[in-house]
């Protein structure tokens, strides 16, 4: 799991001109028909889906300062899961707080 979403965060960071790399390589590929190296990435674990489903939850709740997206509380994963009524056993949780801090890294 952290490792597809270190990929993907990477992928999905975007350059002064707001496009992602992923963009531009789907670009590359479109033009050349050769699929980039770089867009090979470890699979998404589908048994883990819903820590990712709960991680980009609680993320479009997040707040931004100065220096860019500020990390998640366990306070707002715990309002997300109480609104949601969705369950998640302190190693979930602190699975979506790994994946937090891979994505605060690579922003």
């Amino acid at each position: 799991m952290l490792e597809f979403a270190e990929h993907s965060f990477e992928l999905n960071k975007t350059d002064e001109s707001g496009t992602s790399e992923l963009s531009h390589l789907e670009q590359v590929e479109r033009q050349t028909g050769i699929r980039p190296k770089r867009l090979e990435g470890p699979e998404f674990p589908v048994l883990l889906s819903h820590i990712w489903s709960a991680f980009v939850a609680c993320s479009k709740g997040r707040t931004g300062g100065f220096s860019g997206a500020n990390p998640l509380p366990y306070e707002s994963i715990k309002a997300w899961m109480e609104l949601t009524g969705t369950p998640l056993n302190p190693r979930e949780v602190e699975l979506v707080k790994e994946l937090d801090v891979i994505y605060i890294r690579t922003q």
